[in-house]
Protein backbone atom coordinates (compact mmCIF):
# COMPACT_ATOMS: atom_id res chain seq x y z
CA UNK A 1 0.00 0.00 0.00
CA UNK A 2 1.35 3.36 -0.42
CA UNK A 3 3.30 4.94 2.48
CA UNK A 4 1.20 8.27 2.45
CA UNK A 5 -2.15 6.31 1.82
CA UNK A 6 -1.50 3.98 4.91
CA UNK A 7 -0.63 6.75 7.04
CA UNK A 8 -4.28 8.66 6.39
CA UNK A 9 -5.85 5.32 7.14
CA UNK A 10 -4.36 4.95 10.19
CA UNK A 11 -4.12 8.44 11.49
CA UNK A 12 -7.50 9.24 10.85
CA UNK A 13 -9.26 8.62 14.00
CA UNK A 14 -6.31 10.00 15.99
CA UNK A 15 -7.25 13.31 13.50
CA UNK A 16 -10.71 13.09 14.22
CA UNK A 17 -9.65 13.23 18.07
CA UNK A 18 -7.71 16.13 17.61
CA UNK A 19 -10.32 17.87 16.02
CA UNK A 20 -12.44 17.66 18.80
CA UNK A 21 -10.11 19.60 20.91
CA UNK A 22 -8.68 18.86 24.63
CA UNK A 23 -12.15 16.94 25.73
CA UNK A 24 -9.45 14.47 27.72
CA UNK A 25 -8.49 17.20 29.77
CA UNK A 26 -12.04 16.92 31.56
CA UNK A 27 -11.26 13.04 32.36
CA UNK A 28 -7.90 13.74 34.01
CA UNK A 29 -9.73 15.77 36.38
CA UNK A 30 -12.99 13.57 37.01
CA UNK A 31 -12.46 10.43 36.20
CA UNK A 32 -15.22 8.54 33.68
CA UNK A 33 -17.70 5.95 35.23
CA UNK A 34 -18.41 3.22 33.75
CA UNK A 35 -18.60 -0.81 33.44
CA UNK A 36 -15.34 -3.14 33.61
CA UNK A 37 -15.42 -6.66 33.17
CA UNK A 38 -19.19 -6.45 34.69
CA UNK A 39 -17.58 -4.50 37.31
CA UNK A 40 -18.89 -1.12 37.95
CA UNK A 41 -20.18 1.62 40.72
CA UNK A 42 -23.98 1.66 42.17
CA UNK A 43 -26.00 2.63 44.81
CA UNK A 44 -28.98 0.74 46.26
CA UNK A 45 -30.43 3.71 48.34
CA UNK A 46 -29.06 1.88 51.56
CA UNK A 47 -25.02 1.24 51.36
CA UNK A 48 -23.73 4.84 49.09
CA UNK A 49 -22.34 4.09 45.78
CA UNK A 50 -20.13 0.56 45.96
CA UNK A 51 -18.77 -1.87 43.77
CA UNK A 52 -21.21 -3.75 41.69
CA UNK A 53 -20.80 -6.55 39.49
CA UNK A 54 -22.91 -8.12 36.97
CA UNK A 55 -23.05 -11.18 34.23
CA UNK A 56 -26.05 -9.19 32.18
CA UNK A 57 -28.83 -10.58 34.32
CA UNK A 58 -30.82 -9.53 37.63
CA UNK A 59 -29.88 -12.71 39.49
CA UNK A 60 -26.46 -12.23 38.79
CA UNK A 61 -26.07 -8.57 39.21
CA UNK A 62 -25.31 -7.99 43.29
CA UNK A 63 -23.04 -5.25 45.58
CA UNK A 64 -19.12 -6.84 45.83
CA UNK A 65 -18.71 -5.37 48.57
CA UNK A 66 -20.36 -2.51 51.06
CA UNK A 67 -16.39 -0.65 51.09
CA UNK A 68 -17.32 2.55 52.84
CA UNK A 69 -19.74 0.82 55.50
CA UNK A 70 -23.10 2.91 55.90
CA UNK A 71 -24.66 5.29 53.94
CA UNK A 72 -21.33 6.97 52.86
CA UNK A 73 -19.54 5.98 49.66
CA UNK A 74 -16.67 4.21 48.05
CA UNK A 75 -16.95 5.60 44.91
CA UNK A 76 -15.03 3.30 43.04
CA UNK A 77 -13.41 4.58 39.90
CA UNK A 78 -10.27 3.89 37.53
CA UNK A 79 -11.90 0.09 37.57
CA UNK A 80 -8.82 -1.76 35.32
CA UNK A 81 -8.88 -5.40 34.89
CA UNK A 82 -5.78 -7.26 34.92
CA UNK A 83 -5.53 -11.12 34.85
CA UNK A 84 -8.46 -12.35 37.01
CA UNK A 85 -8.64 -9.34 39.13
CA UNK A 86 -10.44 -5.89 39.50
CA UNK A 87 -7.88 -2.80 40.30
CA UNK A 88 -9.16 0.38 41.20
CA UNK A 89 -9.50 3.44 43.28
CA UNK A 90 -11.53 3.26 46.74
CA UNK A 91 -12.40 5.21 49.75
CA UNK A 92 -13.18 3.09 52.57
CA UNK A 93 -13.90 6.86 54.97
CA UNK A 94 -10.38 5.71 56.67
CA UNK A 95 -7.53 5.71 54.06
CA UNK A 96 -9.31 7.90 51.40
CA UNK A 97 -8.96 6.91 47.60
CA UNK A 98 -6.18 4.39 47.66
CA UNK A 99 -5.37 1.14 45.62
CA UNK A 100 -7.86 -1.55 45.81
CA UNK A 101 -8.13 -4.99 44.21
CA UNK A 102 -11.02 -7.56 43.81
CA UNK A 103 -11.93 -11.02 42.27
CA UNK A 104 -15.11 -10.09 42.39
CA UNK A 105 -16.20 -12.01 45.81
CA UNK A 106 -16.42 -9.92 49.54
CA UNK A 107 -14.14 -11.50 50.84
CA UNK A 108 -11.50 -11.14 48.14
CA UNK A 109 -11.96 -7.37 47.75
CA UNK A 110 -9.42 -5.73 50.15
CA UNK A 111 -6.69 -2.79 49.75
CA UNK A 112 -4.17 -3.34 48.10
CA UNK A 113 -1.90 -0.25 49.95
CA UNK A 114 -2.83 2.90 51.72
CA UNK A 115 -0.13 4.79 49.81
CA UNK A 116 -0.58 8.30 51.20
CA UNK A 117 -0.41 7.18 54.70
CA UNK A 118 -3.77 8.01 56.99
CA UNK A 119 -6.74 9.63 55.76
CA UNK A 120 -5.33 11.49 52.99
CA UNK A 121 -5.82 10.09 49.55
CA UNK A 122 -3.32 8.84 46.79
CA UNK A 123 -5.96 8.49 43.60
CA UNK A 124 -4.48 6.03 41.95
CA UNK A 125 -5.57 6.84 38.08
CA UNK A 126 -4.22 5.87 34.36
CA UNK A 127 -3.55 2.54 35.28
CA UNK A 128 -2.16 0.68 32.36
CA UNK A 129 -0.38 -2.85 32.25
CA UNK A 130 3.19 -3.16 31.96
CA UNK A 131 5.31 -6.55 31.57
CA UNK A 132 2.59 -8.69 33.71
CA UNK A 133 1.90 -5.45 36.31
CA UNK A 134 0.16 -2.51 36.33
CA UNK A 135 1.46 1.29 35.90
CA UNK A 136 -0.43 4.26 37.51
CA UNK A 137 -0.19 7.83 38.35
CA UNK A 138 -0.04 7.99 42.93
CA UNK A 139 0.30 10.39 45.08
CA UNK A 140 1.93 9.09 48.58
CA UNK A 141 2.48 12.79 50.24
CA UNK A 142 6.21 13.05 49.72
CA UNK A 143 6.82 12.88 46.21
CA UNK A 144 3.98 14.45 44.55
CA UNK A 145 2.24 12.52 42.02
CA UNK A 146 3.82 10.25 40.61
CA UNK A 147 4.85 7.15 38.13
CA UNK A 148 4.18 4.17 40.29
CA UNK A 149 3.64 0.17 39.42
CA UNK A 150 1.68 -2.92 41.55
CA UNK A 151 1.63 -6.59 41.05
CA UNK A 152 -1.34 -6.16 43.26
CA UNK A 153 0.47 -6.59 46.80
CA UNK A 154 1.21 -4.04 49.31
CA UNK A 155 4.99 -5.29 49.11
CA UNK A 156 4.84 -5.61 45.35
CA UNK A 157 3.20 -1.64 44.82
CA UNK A 158 6.56 0.75 44.63
CA UNK A 159 7.01 3.90 43.37
CA UNK A 160 8.93 3.65 39.93
CA UNK A 161 11.10 6.91 39.97
CA UNK A 162 10.33 9.86 41.56
CA UNK A 163 10.41 12.21 38.10
CA UNK A 164 10.49 15.37 39.57
CA UNK A 165 12.30 14.96 42.85
CA UNK A 166 10.90 16.57 46.21
CA UNK A 167 6.84 17.79 46.85
CA UNK A 168 5.85 18.70 43.16
CA UNK A 169 5.23 15.80 41.48
CA UNK A 170 5.69 14.85 37.76
CA UNK A 171 1.93 14.09 37.50
CA UNK A 172 2.32 11.49 34.94
CA UNK A 173 -0.93 12.16 32.34
CA UNK A 174 -2.18 9.83 29.15
CA UNK A 175 -0.33 6.29 29.98
CA UNK A 176 -0.58 4.72 27.01
CA UNK A 177 1.15 0.68 26.36
CA UNK A 178 2.88 0.29 23.23
CA UNK A 179 4.50 -3.05 23.06
CA UNK A 180 6.37 -3.47 25.97
CA UNK A 181 6.93 -0.06 26.68
CA UNK A 182 4.38 2.60 28.76
CA UNK A 183 4.66 6.50 27.30
CA UNK A 184 3.15 9.24 28.98
CA UNK A 185 3.60 12.86 29.39
CA UNK A 186 5.74 13.97 32.83
CA UNK A 187 7.18 17.21 33.86
CA UNK A 188 10.96 16.67 35.70
CA UNK A 189 10.95 20.06 36.77
CA UNK A 190 13.82 21.22 34.20
CA UNK A 191 12.15 20.02 30.63
CA UNK A 192 8.68 20.84 31.23
CA UNK A 193 6.14 18.41 30.45
CA UNK A 194 7.50 16.16 27.91
CA UNK A 195 7.28 12.55 26.65
CA UNK A 196 8.66 9.87 28.81
CA UNK A 197 8.93 6.22 28.60
CA UNK A 198 9.59 3.46 30.97
CA UNK A 199 9.52 -0.23 31.11
CA UNK A 200 8.04 -0.35 34.39
CA UNK A 201 11.68 -0.29 36.04
CA UNK A 202 13.45 2.96 37.25
CA UNK A 203 16.19 2.81 34.88
CA UNK A 204 14.05 2.32 32.37
CA UNK A 205 11.78 5.11 32.63
CA UNK A 206 13.10 7.99 30.82
CA UNK A 207 12.88 11.28 29.19
CA UNK A 208 12.66 10.07 25.63
CA UNK A 209 12.66 13.58 23.78
CA UNK A 210 12.72 16.76 24.65
CA UNK A 211 10.23 18.18 22.05
CA UNK A 212 10.01 22.16 23.01
CA UNK A 213 13.82 22.07 24.23
CA UNK A 214 14.16 24.24 27.16
CA UNK A 215 11.78 24.50 30.17
CA UNK A 216 8.68 25.31 27.87
CA UNK A 217 6.29 22.15 27.47
CA UNK A 218 5.33 20.99 24.10
CA UNK A 219 1.42 20.54 25.47
CA UNK A 220 0.94 16.87 25.04
CA UNK A 221 -2.24 15.05 24.60
CA UNK A 222 -4.54 12.52 22.67
CA UNK A 223 -2.14 9.55 23.05
CA UNK A 224 -3.18 6.81 20.79
CA UNK A 225 -1.42 3.30 19.71
CA UNK A 226 -1.40 2.49 15.80
CA UNK A 227 0.57 -0.83 14.14
CA UNK A 228 3.27 -0.47 17.16
CA UNK A 229 3.72 3.30 16.99
CA UNK A 230 2.33 5.82 19.30
CA UNK A 231 0.86 8.87 17.68
CA UNK A 232 0.12 11.96 19.69
CA UNK A 233 -0.49 15.72 19.69
CA UNK A 234 2.70 18.27 20.37
CA UNK A 235 3.98 21.17 20.23
CA UNK A 236 7.75 21.52 19.21
CA UNK A 237 7.78 25.54 19.53
CA UNK A 238 8.13 26.21 16.06
CA UNK A 239 5.50 24.44 14.20
CA UNK A 240 2.45 24.73 16.83
CA UNK A 241 0.59 21.85 18.00
CA UNK A 242 0.97 18.91 15.38
CA UNK A 243 0.50 15.32 14.42
CA UNK A 244 3.73 13.70 15.80
CA UNK A 245 4.68 9.70 15.84
CA UNK A 246 7.13 7.70 18.47
CA UNK A 247 8.80 4.54 17.77
CA UNK A 248 9.99 4.56 21.52
CA UNK A 249 13.56 5.90 19.85
CA UNK A 250 14.20 9.25 20.40
CA UNK A 251 15.46 9.96 16.57
CA UNK A 252 12.35 7.91 15.64
CA UNK A 253 9.89 10.43 17.69
CA UNK A 254 9.15 12.69 14.86
CA UNK A 255 6.57 15.39 13.62
CA UNK A 256 4.67 13.46 11.03
CA UNK A 257 3.78 16.68 9.06
CA UNK A 258 3.35 20.36 9.61
CA UNK A 259 -0.37 20.27 8.55
CA UNK A 260 -1.30 24.11 9.09
CA UNK A 261 2.29 25.35 8.22
CA UNK A 262 4.17 27.82 10.15
CA UNK A 263 3.71 28.47 14.08
CA UNK A 264 -0.05 28.26 13.68
CA UNK A 265 -1.48 24.76 15.21
CA UNK A 266 -3.41 22.88 13.28
CA UNK A 267 -5.75 21.48 16.05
Amino acid sequence: MNPVLRLLIVSFPLLLLMACGDTYHGELKEPTEGITAGFFQASDGLSGKELWRTDGTAGGTYRVSDINPGSDSARPISLFRHEDTLLFAGNDGVTGFELWCSDGTEQGTRLVRDINPGADSSYPLFMVRCRGQVLFAAEDGESGKELWISDGTAQGTTLVQDINRGSEGARPHYLTRVGDLVFFAADDGIHGRELWVSDGTSKGTRLLKDINRGRDSSFLAHFSEVDGLLFFRADDGRHGRELWVSDGTEDGTYMVRDINPGSLPST
